[in-house]
């Protein structure tokens, strides 16, 4: 065999390309040299355990659950061999079923693993904790295990037993794996498991998705450990009073928060955070907001701890718009952009707290690091051509500007961006690439398409336009006349169609500008 085709660089690309297990299957017995890494690509991942416990010689159901003749017939250990040889080769177990074993053989194989432990380089695993109670065990003597994903279940009447097996699973990932440093549960936890975690010191990434069960110990717990860089947790029953953050360590390390919760929480742990290198931040905000200037607040707090390191903020917050009133029959602010927000009693008459606007966003006017920013809102944000200025001037290096999805069934939220406004981005945002905008469409006319100016370095690509109108045939050649690299255009769900002929048109005008390149 040539040389050539024994280098582990080239053949684990041809491997990428191949499709299906029974592909690799055939690659596996073609000769000596392919047989290992092939088999390593077959088994590398493992969705249930019975292809493993299938390699058992004499399995057999016995009332539901597995067994061998020979464990039950005498004290002596199955024959593992064919099992250990391929359960070897397990670096992702992703684990849902329920699989029940004899009691017998479990023993036989939790004794079998202290000495001889089955996966060798299991790195990743995803267990469901009601359905793992007899190969938990067996999986947590793993000694490369580095990341553990456990679902507790929401069921009060499971959650105890649950509970157990989390407690006794991490118990040993902790004690036989030195690589084990990042933790994802979610589900009903027990204040056993939660004080587990809370001397769970080393966790590089740690996501609890646990309700009301994270108690505030925990919490100031997790926030004391030195290492701990990635953060996911919902803290909406945790009032701020109610938490004491350590003085001298909170948070030293934190690169990336996922957090949901109150406004005035958010803003309290973020103004003790020592970390300096927080760069990706997503805020889901508890509705309704209860407190006076809690927006501004909480980016008091974003410009005073992330203005040199944030890269990408995403932030969700929905109100029920059908409390909300609008006096479409008077002049309103929301028709006029502004720097003051006297428009928020326009749209909200019971709780003007919870409106987002765009006037928070000036605490972040210096933030020239940021690459990604998406708002979730509902209402969505309001946005006129003139903000759009200032986005540009705020934030020049965007990659990724989400501005949400409007309410397309609402006539309230109207937008206000024109083809003027994305005239400005497409000159002003060059590295942009995805771009999400509430547009009035009804402007991106014939006479639009000649008067606007087309910048040939623009670099957008994928493009989603939220409004109320559907598009007519001069919106793509509007719209590539701006972005010139776009090749995705999508729009509301009320006009799929409608703007699935904007898309094949736009490929039309691709087409066509490719054609004229290559003849020239």
């Amino acid at each position: 065999m040539h040389q050539t085709l024994l280098i582990d660089e080239i053949f684990e690309l041809i491997l990428d390309s191949c499709i299906g297990t029974h592909t690799l299957a055939q690659v596996a017995q073609t000769c000596q040299a392919w047989k290992d890494p092939t088999l390593n690509r077959l088994w590398w991942r493992l969705s249930s355990f019975k292809p493993l416990l299938n390699l058992i010689p004499g399995l057999t159901l016995v009332n539901g659950a597995y067994v061998t003749v020979q464990a039950l017939e005498s004290p002596l250990c199955p024959d593992f061999r064919r099992l250990q040889h391929y359960a070897s080769r397990v670096k992702q177990v992703v684990y849902q079923e329920k699989i029940c074993l004899h009691p017998t053989l479990i023993f036989l194989f939790y004794q079998h693993c202290e000495t001889a432990p089955l996966f060798q380089k299991l790195v990743t695993v995803q267990l469901s904790m009601t359905n793992s109670s007899s190969l938990g065990p067996i999986v947590s003597l793993a000694k490369s295990l580095m990341k553990v994903d456990l679902n507790l279940g929401y069921k009060k009447d499971t959650s105890t037993t649950s509970n157990s097996s989390a407690f006794d699973f991490l118990s040993n990932v902790n004690r036989v794996s030195s690589s084990f440093q990042s933790l994802s549960l979610r589900g009903i936890a027990t204040n056993q498991l939660m004080h587990l975690v809370s001397n769970l010191t080393h966790l590089e990434v740690l996501r609890l998705r646990v309700s009301t069960t994270l108690s505030v110990e925990t919490l100031a717990a997790v926030s004391t450990f030195p290492h701990l860089k990635e953060l996911e947790i919902h803290i909406s029953h945790i009032l701020p009073k109610d938490v004491t953050f350590s003085p001298l360590v909170c948070f030293p390390s934190l690169q990336s928060l996922n957090i949901r919760g109150r406004t005035d929480s958010i803003s309290k742990l973020l103004h003790h955070m020592q970390s300096e290198s927080l760069a990706v931040l997503r805020i889901d905000l508890q509705s309704p907001i209860y407190i006076d200037n809690a927006w501004t607040e909480l980016f008091a707090a974003l410009k005073e701890k992330t203005h040199t390191s944030l890269l990408r903020l995403t932030i969700e917050h929905h109100m029920d718009t059908l409390e909300t009133s609008l006096e479409t029959n008077t002049p309103s602010s929301l028709d006029t952009p502004t720097t003051s927000l006297p428009h928020i009693n326009n749209v909200s008459q019971t709780n003007p707290n919870d409106i987002f606007c765009f006037e928070h966003l000036r605490s972040l006017s210096n933030h020239r690091s940021l690459r990604q920013i998406v708002f979730e809102t509902t209402p969505p944000i309001l946005i006129h051509d003139s903000n759009l200025e200032q986005i540009v001037q705020w934030w020049p290096n965007l990659e990724h500007l989400d501005l949400g999805s409007l309410s397309t069934n609402d006539p309230r939220w109207t937008p206000k961006v024109t083809p003027v406004g994305l005239s400005t981005l497409s000159r002003g945002l060059s590295t942009l690439d995805t771009l999400v905008i509430p547009v009035n469409v009804t402007g991106l006319t014939s006479d639009a398409a000649i008067k606007l100016t087309q910048n040939p370095n623009n670099r957008l690509r994928f493009l989603t336009v939220t409004g109320l109108m559907p598009p007519d045939q001069y919106t793509a050649p509007c719209l590539h006349r701006l972005f010139p690299s776009l090749i995705t255009v999508h729009g509301g769900p009320d006009h799929e169609e409608a703007w699935d002929g904007v898309q094949t048109n736009l490929e039309s005008l691709n087409l066509s500008e490719k054609c004229i390149g290559h003849a020239k």
